[in-house]
């Protein structure tokens, strides 16, 4: 039975302002982000960690500069985009959130995942980006 009750909880983050999300206190944290998401100019899907996974930028607005990496699920249920063919044009995005309803990429969405930070160093850039598990409207 707890195993079951388990199974049925849903994925809950701490709420951050955008500008917020990426201090490296935050690296490893299951976060709360509302933004625009957007097809990266170079696509690219993968298998980590178990799941195939297709890489997002997620924009504080329409066109903002302010923007970090998100990756989701592959698949055709709650909480996935659908597997993108080569030379997809961006209608061709289906993300469905976490009642399994297509959104429209020009929607606000609120998402929470496990965020991963690596702060800059030396010369090299830092990484951010998160792992989402739940998509809202």
């Amino acid at each position: 039975l707890m195993l079951f009750a388990s199974s049925c909880t849903e994925t809950k983050g701490t709420p951050v302002d955008f500008g917020s999300a990426c201090v490296a206190e935050n690296d490893g944290k299951v976060l709360e982000v509302a933004g625009y998401l957007e097809p990266r100019k170079f696509m690219y899907c993968s298998n980590r960690g178990g799941r195939m996974e297709c890489g997002f930028d997620l924009k504080e607005s329409p066109g903002s500069e302010k923007t970090f990496r998100v990756d989701l699920e592959q698949g055709s249920g709650a909480n996935t985009v659908n597997e993108l063919a080569s030379g997809f044009k961006p209608e061709d995005v289906k993300i469905r959130d976490k009642n399994g309803e297509e959104i429209n990429l020009s929607e606000r969405v609120r998402l929470t995942g496990k965020t991963s930070i690596v702060p800059p160093f030396g010369n090299a850039e830092g990484v951010c980006f998160m792992q989402a598990e739940k998509i809202e409207q």
